[in-house]
């Protein structure tokens, strides 16, 4: 690829260190009954590369997702999404196909498919997730909080689903069989 080929850009070599990235607390689908203070912990999102540290050829996001948590239903028309499990495991739907992905899988979910992922464990599971191309990673920045290396997980709130559905919005306006669906919450991914 080109400088041309991405927006003019040439990507340079990368190193991230361990513990070094954009920290997030993201919400993830809220409860029903979601009362401010006692709803799920946050997942901690760690973005390692992002479309403008990478000329727009991918995102990385080393994901840590407490136990219960992952996003509603949702799809992503400008990127391939793929899963790498680090530890622990998630349920998948996606394309009509549902599995489990656990420490070594891999999964792969192409632009415009329908998906879900969950940690429905008892325990924490960590994952690697990639979007090619890179710019994603613009929506969760606007969903989230910033992380500080040692925090507790916040709790998700109110604020955090308003700020959530207003990224939707933005992003992604209505989508298409939304009729269908219900009302789109926080993604995670």
């Amino acid at each position: 690829m080109s400088a041309s080929d991405n927006g003019g850009h040439q990507p340079e070599v990368l190193h991230v260190p361990a513990g070094d990235g954009i920290a997030l607390w993201v919400p993830e689908e809220p409860p029903e009954n979601l009362v401010d203070g006692e709803g799920p912990e946050m997942s901690h999102y760690t973005f390692l590369s992002t479309a403008e540290n990478t000329g727009g050829a991918l995102a990385v996001v080393d994901t840590v997702v407490p136990a219960g948590n992952g996003p509603p239903e949702h799809m992503h028309d400008d990127a391939d999404e793929s899963f790498y499990v680090l530890d622990g495991e998630f349920e998948v739907r996606a394309g009509g196909r549902s599995f489990v992905i656990r420490q070594g899988d891999y999964a792969f979910v192409p632009r415009g498919t329908r998906h879900i992922w969950k940690n429905n464990t008892d325990r924490t599971a960590r994952m690697l997730r990639i979007y090619t191309p890179g710019g994603h990673e613009r929506f969760f920045i606007d969903i989230s909080r910033p992380a500080k290396p040692g925090e507790p997980a916040p709790r998700l709130t109110a604020e955090d689903v308003r700020r959530a559905e207003a990224a939707v919005e933005k992003y992604y306006g209505t989508l298409p069989g939304a009729e269908d669906v219900p009302e789109p919450h926080p993604v995670g991914g």
